[in-house]
């Protein structure tokens, strides 16, 4: 299941503008890889990683997560319909029999099939190779797709299921994490792109970039008792529908 989240700027006080991340947007997911290539790839410049994150990339992310910064970002669909297939050699679409009418294309006879699944026509699903899939940073607005610039703040992220955000201080050289929480205190879990426009977001983390990384995976979770200046409540305004159409 996706976890959404955004990366994004601290704008004045209480506020932060930024761009939507689909998938494995935790701090042990997103977080980490934010830290990571801040060190690396982008050598602790955090206006150019920024720029290339939020300016250059204004739909979003389906995913930056190993990501090889040296090749171009842009949004790949992998396995494709014509992808061979590892055990048999056969085009990705030959193997499951709805692909065949709209393609004219005569099924396999029906003694290779597989017995338990009449869908599966060779008699196996298809088995790609996970290490030929394109390597880059998968984004909302290049190569095979081409949304609209969506500009995620505390005022729309929320209801729009994203749970953390990774919000930056740029004259701090700060990353705070917030966690989106409901109203009975808690956590809010996004689905099918809706969430909870009423949650507040609270920040569980503060961490200065140039400082020790973290354990990831030992991230506090605090009580509703932060200062009120740590809150950041949304009104209700919210994007109504998963804008991306990747589902949960």
């Amino acid at each position: 299941m996706s976890t959404r989240g955004v990366i994004a700027r601290k704008v004045g006080h209480s506020s932060f503008k930024g761009v939507y991340h689909h998938w494995d947007s935790y701090p042990s997911g997103l977080g980490k890889e934010l830290w990571h290539i801040y060190h690396g790839y982008f050598q602790g410049d955090l206006g150019a990683m920024l720029h290339k994150l939020i300016d250059e990339h204004p739909a979003g992310w389906s995913s930056i997560l190993g990501a090889n910064w040296d090749l171009a970002p842009g949004y790949f669909s992998y396995p494709k319909d014509d992808t061979l297939c590892e055990e048999c050699g056969k085009e990705q679409w030959r193997h499951y029999r709805q692909y065949y009418p709209a393609r004219k294309a005569q099924l396999p006879p029906k003694k290779i099939w597989d017995p338990k699944n009449d869908v599966l026509v060779l008699g196996h699903s298809f088995k790609m190779d996970p290490t030929k899939a394109p390597n880059n940073a998968q984004c909302y607005c290049h190569v095979e797709r081409h949304e609209e610039r969506w500009d995620v703040t505390e005022l729309n992220a929320s209801g729009s299921g994203c749970e953390y955000a990774y919000v930056f201080d740029e004259p701090k050289k700060e990353m705070l994490i917030l966690s989106s929480y409901r109203e009975d205190g808690k956590k809010m879990i996004g689905m099918f792109g809706v969430g909870d426009p009423n949650s507040t977001w609270m920040i569980i983390a503060k961490l200065a970039l140039n400082g020790p990384e973290p354990r990831w995976d030992n991230l506090p979770e605090p009580e509703i008792t932060l200062p009120l200046e740590d809150y950041l409540t949304p009104r209700k305004v919210y994007h109504e529908t998963d804008p991306l159409g990747e589902g949960i």
